[in-house]
């Protein structure tokens, strides 16, 4: 679950459980509606399916229906980051994925499952879903708009 107050307009999700889409569609948030309210459920977000031609327009779906599409190297390949650097030492491992267009480094360490964003070999943060590293790009004002 996401709380609406943590999404932008533009992050990718994905859906939770079955409502409006079917577990697992991967969305786009066009809305978001914090005061909405029904029963123990609280905030509404407006979603469209990613590759959606049909322009079905926007469904409502509660904030505790959608999860963030966790990042791997490959969503970071199908969005430009190319590996750099890979190192094997016992058992420790890791990838370094830069950007070039963007001038971001993120570094994955394989053993933790943990990514983590660096701009000019300074660690800004750790991340675990697409949405967060959407939220660094455009805090930036570098192109947030990722492919899931």
């Amino acid at each position: 679950m996401i709380k609406p107050e943590d999404l932008r307009i533009g992050d990718l999700v994905r859906v939770s459980q079955d409502c409006m889409f079917p577990k697992g569609t991967m969305c786009v948030v066009a809305d978001i509606r914090f005061g909405n309210v029904f029963k123990d459920k609280k905030g509404a977000v407006g979603l469209s399916a990613v590759g959606d031609n049909d322009d079905d327009g926007l469904w409502g779906v509660w904030g505790c229906n959608i999860e963030g599409i966790p990042l791997t190297p490959e969503l970071l390949g199908k969005n430009g980051f190319k590996e750099e650097q890979h190192q094997k030492d016992g058992a420790s491992e890791w990838y370094d994925f830069y950007h070039y267009g963007l001038g971001i480094n993120i570094v994955y360490e394989v053993e933790e499952n943990k990514f983590a964003a660096y701009l000019d070999g300074k660690k800004l943060r750790e991340i675990e879903y697409v949405h967060e590293l959407q939220h660094i790009l455009w805090a930036l004002g570098l192109n947030a708009e990722l492919r899931a």
